[in-house]
Parts: C-alpha cells; sequence; structure tokens
C-alpha cells in the first residue's frame, strides 16, 4: 500500500510576518497620502487667500462677488436736483404723429410676432450732442426716451410725498395734459412735495399684450415701483389718475390723511374688502401699519384711480405681484380686481392696507348731483371743498377732456 506524502504545513510565523509587512506599507501609503493631501489643502488655502486678497485690492470692497448696483428700467440712468420731473407734454401731438413704430425699437420673432423691446442699455444724449441734433423728430424722441432715464438724487432735501400720475399723448390733447400736470405741479410746489409724471406709452414695451387700452390700469403698479426707485428717500407715493384733479392747493396730504390721528377716523374697519367678499378689513387695524391706502367705492369695490404708498417692503411686494406677467396676464374684471384679490389671498397685504371712502382722496364727480351739497351729506361724490375731484365714468360720457377743463378754473388757492 503506497503511503501519500505528507505535505508540510504553512509556518505560522511567516504568516504574520508577511501580514504584519503588508499592513506596514498599507499603514505607510495611507499616511503619506494623507500628508500628500494635507499638503495640497494648504496649497490651496494659500492660493484662495491669495485670490480673495488680489480682488479686495483691485475692487476696494469686503466680498468675493459684487452685486450689481441697483437701477430702474435703464441702467444709465440721469441725476436731476429738481424734485419735478415730468415729460414735455406739449409735444403730444407730435409724438402721437410719430406712433410707438418711430418711438421704440420694434422686433419680430421668427413665427412673425411683433413686439415693441426696451433698450435697457440705451445711453442718455449729452447736451452737446443734442445742440447737434437737426431732425425734431429725433429730438423728441430723444427726449421721450431719456425721460425715463431721470431720477432724483439730492439727498436729504428729499420730498417727503410724491404726487404720481400717468399721462396719455394718444387720447389727450396737449392743452388738457398741461392743466393735469400744472395742477400736480402747484399743488407739490405749495407743500414742497414732488412731481412724477410718465407717458404711458413709455411702459408699452415692458408688456406681454402691448394694448394700452386695454391695459392702461395694469400700468399703475409699474409706475409706482418707478417712482419708488427714482425718489428712494421719499416717504410717501401718491397715485392720482389723469382723469382727475387737485382741488384744494392749501390742504397738505399729511393734515388731511395722513396724520394717525385723521387716518384713525377715515379707516374702513371690520368690511368686506370688496362686495360680498367672506374677507373684511380687520376691527383692530392701526393707522401706523398702514403702507397702503385704497379708496371703496360706494358700490364696494376698491377706486384704483387714487390711492397712496408708503415705502415699504409690503407696498414695493404688491406692486411688484401686481405687475408680474402672470398675475396682470389674467383675465380679470378690471386692475382693482386684481388689487381685490390679493388682499384677499395674501393676509400680509390686507394687514398692511387700509380702505378709506372716496371722499378723502377719489370723490368722484356726478354730472346728476350738485356739487355745491353741504359737506358731509354724501360720503362718495364730489361736493365743493373736498380735495380731489375724480372724474371716474368720462371716458364712457366721453367728457374727459371737458370736465378738466372746467373743473380746472374751479381749483382753490
Amino acid at each position: 500500500m503506497a503511503l501519500k506524502p505528507k505535505l508540510k504545513p504553512l509556518s505560522t510565523s511567516n504568516s504574520l510576518q508577511k501580514r504584519s509587512s503588508q499592513f506596514k506599507n498599507v499603514f505607510v501609503d495611507s499616511k503619506k497620502r494623507r500628508k500628500q493631501a494635507f499638503t495640497l489643502s494648504v496649497f490651496v488655502g494659500i492660493a484662495l487667500a491669495l485670490y480673495l486678497a488680489s480682488g479686495l485690492l483691485s475692487r476696494g470692497g469686503p466680498s468675493l462677488s459684487k452685486s450689481p448696483p441697483v437701477h430702474g428700467h435703464y441702467i444709465n440712468e440721469i441725476a436731476t436736483t429738481k424734485p419735478l420731473i415730468f415729460p414735455a407734454v406739449e409735444n403730444a401731438a407730435q409724438l402721437k404723429e410719430m406712433n410707438l413704430r418711430n418711438l421704440h425699437m420694434l422686433r419680430i420673432d421668427m413665427d412673425g410676432n411683433k413686439k415693441y423691446v426696451l433698450k435697457e442699455t440705451d445711453q442718455p444724449i449729452s447736451e452737446k450732442e443734442r445742440k447737434q441734433m437737426t431732425d425734431p423728430h429725433e429730438i423728441l424722441k430723444r427726449d421721450y426716451l431719456d425721460h425715463g432715464k431721470l431720477v432724483f438724487r439730492k439727498g436729504t432735501d428729499s420730498p417727503e410725498v410724491v404726487i404720481v400720475t400717468l399721462v396719455d399723448f394718444d387720447n389727450y390733447d396737449a392743452q388738457t395734459l398741461i392743466r393735469v400736470v400744472q395742477n400736480r405741479v402747484n399743488y407739490a410746489q405749495r407743500h414742497r412735495y414732488g412731481v412724477y409724471v410718465r407717458w404711458a406709452q413709455e411702459f408699452i414695451p415692458l408688456l406681454e399684450k402691448q394694448d394700452l387700452n386695454e391695459y392702461y390700469e395694469h400700468l399703475r403698479p409699474m409706475i409706482m415701483r418707478a417712482a419708488f426707485h427714482a425718489f428712494p428717500r421719499a416717504k410717501y407715493f401718491w397715485f392720482l389718475d389723469q382723469d382727475a384733479l387737485i382741488m384744494r392747493m392749501d390742504l397738505s396730504l399729511q393734515n388731511h390723511l395722513l396724520d394717525p390721528k385723521i387716518l384713525q377716523l377715515a379707516i374702513l374697519k371690520n368690511v368686506p374688502v370688496v362686495k360680498d367678499s367672506n374677507i373684511k378689513t380687520y376691527n383692530h387695524f392701526l393707522p401706523e401699519n398702514a403702507e397702503i391706502i385704497f379708496p371703496q367705492t360706494n358700490e364696494g369695490y376698491l377706486d384704483s384711480s387714487s390711492f397712496i404708498a408708503a415705502s415699504g417692503i409690503y407696498s414695493k411686494a404688491l406692486f411688484d405681484y401686481l405687475s408680474d406677467p402672470l398675475v396682470r396676464d389674467f383675465p380679470w374684471q378690471n386692475f382693482a380686481h386684481s388689487i381685490s384679490h390679493a388682499l384677499q389671498w395674501h393676509p400680509s397685504f390686507l394687514a398692511k392696507t387700509a380702505l378709506v371712502v372716496p371722499k378723502t382722496i377719489a370723490s368722484v364727480y356726478d354730472p346728476s348731483k350738485k356739487t355745491d351739497e353741504k359737506p358731509g351729506v354724501d360720503a362718495f361724490h364730489y361736493t365743493t371743498g373736498d380735495l380731489v375731484a375724480s372724474f371716474h365714468g368720462c371716458k364712457e360720457r366721453g367728457s374727459c377732456i371737458k370736465d378738466i377743463e372746467s373743473f380746472y378754473d374751479k381749483v382753490q388757492m
């Protein structure tokens, strides 16, 4: 019987020595890699520190990335020390004749859709360049485009209140617009206020649906945001539609409404935000919380033809919200409907909004009623002695120009 050869067992000591040697090599390699990683991190840290230092020296600022400066619709602006900013409304007829096709750039996309666009980088012309121009239409165009670049940068002398108005050269003649603007200027100079008037047509390139007649009211939050930017130190902004006149030159807005004690008496508390709404204004609303003031009509709807906004985060947010294309282009019944929707669905806006009767800043002129009735009889319609005469409904009557002309001579100085 043949014997199988015996296999020699592996030496235990040799196996341990090999494993120990392998572990030692791994440990050395790991230690070496950690040392290399540390060296690399130190090198990256030094390089980053040098980069930061060079950035600070080159920019003279404390941050790595510097935000672009705040600006309005135009990057290049014109600083002015005059708090009365308004266009040359005497040129209304010429601008109407030139029309938007000659005032703004028109672009056509691949589908053939035409749209006016605004050139944010447009450079304002210098006085020297303007004097060298010989084409009167080109001068009008440059003045028209540069007007939107004006911003007030006086500093501590900034007016506390700014009156904001949109004017329309397509539907109003120069003489009517002169009356409207002069009315604001007279009142502003009397109380050391500012004035911010823009052509409604200036904002058309910012709209997706560029129909002025349909979207005129929706330009109101856009001009308010532009006014906030143009007068960064002003406290209150009063939007007053072109179909309205200030009738009392002697009555300041502070003494008439903005004083907290007076505003307290004018605020409508615990009333539906809009007719038949279950959402009501707060019963314990404090006047010092009011950033936005809207009149409420006799029918229970908001009136956006005359309203006041303080320069605060809530008013800016509301106007940005209303200017958003998703909100603006929704098929609302009217612009006031979009405002009431925002107040009903966003309690933060409602908590900063005061509703008042139209008698305060939007007394509506009704041709069927007498204007010499005793004060206090009617809280909604205009009577002699009211601060404002609003010609709401004059477009339907076809009497806007006639109403403005008639009441302009009745203004109490």
